[in-house]
């Protein structure tokens, strides 16, 4: 299988951007006889997906704890490309082209998931009717994900600009210029693919399991291991049908619509599948250490090299001649976790003040991944969508929130937008989602960010696109 699934990664397609926007040039198209004549081809194509997702230049470091990290300032970012990051100076030559490999690399993964939908359409008889919807799902689901974080990064806020110039969304293969939409536009396209996807996984294969409750008996005792983890993280390690209305309730969200975010929030939160942090799976040897979390991963993508590439982000000495960023500068950790010993993310993501959140110095059961939703984002939002109109309801989901991260924790009396952006900080640390929560947000920003609350534009938050006015003028033309 593996052999195969290195075979299609570099059969399936070479995708190469050209200067002018996005211009992808397919020069060897996936030969239909080889791949997508059985289940497995298809299965192994989404793998193929997972597979580019999770390398360094795309959510294994960059789009996680690196780009938006920088931005949402985590770090002490004072030196060559990530001092002009800091300062969101979007001209400097090496930021323009770390935005344009974001922007392609992305779009080069929709056209694989294109690819994708479409033979998964011309060879429909070669799947049963489940397989079929898995595949379809999963990959509607992708291209709604992907699409949606470059509505963040290059769009303006839906809520403030509706029609605004967004972001192109493709959803053909082989379409190197697809249609300018409008920001409004964008997002119901989102949600259009991402209810398709929700009723195609209507019988995915997380509904009949609760993944962290996977365990094995020797001797009729149970037991929980590297193969019960493993086995466990399968269900997440892909889009699921919960990570599919965890997307829905941030779009929601993005949208204004509080009500519908929330149902399907709390959808996930009440389904039973996932759990908050147990203090008894990080009382535990380096060995069987649950650093990230695990029990609340709703989508993760594994990613063998994510020690390495936190290592060279966030240890001491630098490899390859690397700059190394230094965690919370201004609001240093202790700061931000009030020195609270009590707090699990405090005791155990932090050493000497730098981040280890994702480098157990002793080789884990837990398999190396980044997560890209949990389910503690799910109690963050409910609290979010309700502080103005049922601020109890906010209260008591992020008191829930705070019990599965504070010992002996005491409830939150009174509650406000500020608290809620507080624990956002605490808790988003090394995954990229910070950033996206400050540009939706605006205000209120920690003291770091009293620059962007000065300003009078959005510039500040939002990454400009690679484009030009040709470009643009080309596809209103098309989409005309």
């Amino acid at each position: 299988m593996k052999t195969k699934l290195y075979i299609f990664i570099i059969l399936l397609f070479s995708l190469s951007s050209c200067s002018n926007w996005l211009e992808v040039e397919l020069d060897n198209k996936v030969d239909d006889n080889k791949l997508f004549i059985t289940p497995e081809g298809f299965k192994e194509a989404l793998a193929g997906v997972y597979s580019r997702m999770s390398k360094q230049n795309r959510y294994g470091e960059y789009l996680t704890m690196e780009y938006p990290d920088v931005l949402a300032k985590y770090y002490n970012a004072s030196t060559n490309t990530y001092e002009y990051w800091n300062n969101y100076n979007y001209i400097y030559s090496s930021t323009k082209s770390t935005i344009s490999n974001i922007w392609n690399n992305l779009y080069s993964d929709i056209a694989q998931v294109n690819c994708i939908l479409m033979w998964a359409d011309k060879n429909a008889g070669v799947m049963d009717e489940n397989t079929r919807n898995q595949v379809r799902g999963e990959a509607l689901a992708l291209r709604a994900f992907l699409h949606f974080d470059l509505y963040r990064m290059f769009s303006p806020d839906v809520k403030r600009s509706p029609k605004a110039e967004g972001i192109p969304y493709n959803k053909e293969y082989g379409v190197s210029l697809p249609p300018m939409y409008s920001v409004e536009e964008v997002l119901q396209l989102v949600v259009n693919d991402l209810k398709e996807a929700e009723a195609c996984l209507a019988d995915d294969p997380i509904t009949t399991v609760v993944p962290y409750a996977i365990t094995s008996t020797t001797d009729g005792v149970e037991e929980v291991n590297a193969a019960t983890k493993d086995a466990a993280d399968q269900y997440v390690a892909r889009v699921n049908l919960y990570a599919v209305k965890a997307m829905l309730a941030r779009v929601y969200q993005a949208r204004g619509e509080f009500t519908k975010a929330v149902e399907k929030a709390k959808e996930i939160i009440h389904s039973g599948k996932f759990r908050l942090l147990e203090f008894s799976s990080i009382d535990q040897g380096e060995k069987t250490l649950d650093l990230l979390f695990s029990d609340e991963h709703i989508f993760s993508l594994r990613n063998n090299k994510i020690i390495t590439y936190s290592q060279r982000l966030h240890r001491d000495n630098a490899s390859g001649g690397a700059t190394i960023l230094t965690p919370l500068p201004v609001r240093d950790v202790a700061t931000l976790y009030e020195s609270n010993n009590d707090d699990a993310r405090y005791a155990k993501w932090f050493n000497l003040g730098k981040l280890i959140k994702f480098m157990p110095d002793t080789l884990s059961i837990f398999p190396q991944k980044m997560p890209l939703i949990k389910l503690s984002e799910m109690y963050l939002l409910v609290a979010e969508c309700t502080v103005t109109s049922e601020p109890d309801t906010a209260m008591h989901y992020i008191n829930i929130l705070r019990d599965h991260r504070i010992r002996n924790n005491t409830h939150w009396q009174t509650i406000g937008k500020e608290f809620i952006f507080q624990e956002m900080q605490r808790e988003y640390i090394g995954e990229g989602q910070l950033w996206y929560a400050y540009n939706a947000i605006i205000k209120p920003y920690p003291e770091t960010m009293e620059k962007l609350l000065r300003a009078t534009t959005s510039s500040y938050f939002l990454s400009p696109m690679p484009k030009s006015k040709t470009d643009t003028e080309r596809r209103d033309k098309r989409k005309k």
